[in-house]
């Protein structure tokens, strides 16, 4: 009598429930991955939004330095210099004739609005002394707005600030 034969190589026993395993790898694998990507997402978009406020910064204190150079009668009187409290404006420049003191306290009132909306929790100044050239030091200041996190061990938010220097001549000749 001839011995049985088998039709199945003797390793296709060893192997039964292997390929279940090796899904669920894969399956693991492929979920870390996903996450990872997630993550990647979300520092992007964060970096994203710091970039956008350090760009609207850096286009303010472009703003107001070039008020200074459109009136520099007030500028060069010290008139712009500003320490980040409230300004107020009694006459709107845009519909009406002003003097350049009232000018400059217009374009503060305005320009400071403007900062306070676009960045969070804005910190605004503007150093300068009366001379011929004056040079001023712009600082805008924002916090960041993940206020549940810390990066230091005093709990504050994330500060960052943009300075800006301006010198305004007088031109005798203009």
């Amino acid at each position: 009598m001839r011995p049985k034969r088998n039709d199945k190589p003797a390793r296709a026993h060893a192997q039964r429930g292997f390929s279940m395993l090796e899904i669920l790898i894969t399956l693991f694998l492929l979920t870390m991955w996903l996450l990872a990507s997630a993550g990647v997402q979300s520092s992007s978009l964060q970096y994203t939004k710091g970039a956008a406020f350090r760009t609207q910064a850096v286009y303010l204190a472009t703003e107001i330095g070039e008020r200074m150079q459109a009136n520099k009668t007030a500028a060069i009187a010290g008139s712009y210099a500003y320490g980040g409290g409230t300004v107020t404006s009694g006459t709107d420049c845009m519909a009406a004739l002003c003097t350049p003191t009232a000018l400059a306290s217009f374009d503060l009132a305005e320009w400071s609005a403007r900062v306070n909306a676009t960045l969070p929790n804005a910190t605004i100044s503007i150093t300068g002394a009366a001379s011929n050239p004056i040079n001023y030091t712009i600082v805008v200041g924002w916090s960041d707005r993940r206020s549940d996190r810390t990066y230091s061990t005093s709990g504050s938010a994330e500060l960052f600030s943009y300075t800006s220097t301006i010198t305004v001549f007088n031109d005798p000749n203009s």
